[in-house]
């Protein structure tokens, strides 16, 4: 993985981690903010997670490394 993915991926953990935790200190006042950056945050990082994974599975199979 680049520098520059890694990089991107870490933004992106930040982001949807700091908008739970705020959601967690102030439940009943949530700011809109905080909702927009989760409900479009974790469905990038869970493609993030599941693409990097079937990627790096596939790599392993083309080169034998599978099991």
């Amino acid at each position: 993985m680049s520098c520059l993915k890694r990089y991107l991926v870490s933004c992106l953990v930040a982001m949807v981690f700091f908008a739970g935790l705020d959601a967690y200190k102030s439940p009943e006042d949530m700011h809109l903010g905080t909702i927009l950056a989760a409900s479009a945050g974790w469905p990038v990082f869970a493609a993030a997670v599941v693409g990097s994974t079937i990627g790096d599975a596939v790599h392993d199979a083309k080169h034998g490394k599978a099991g």
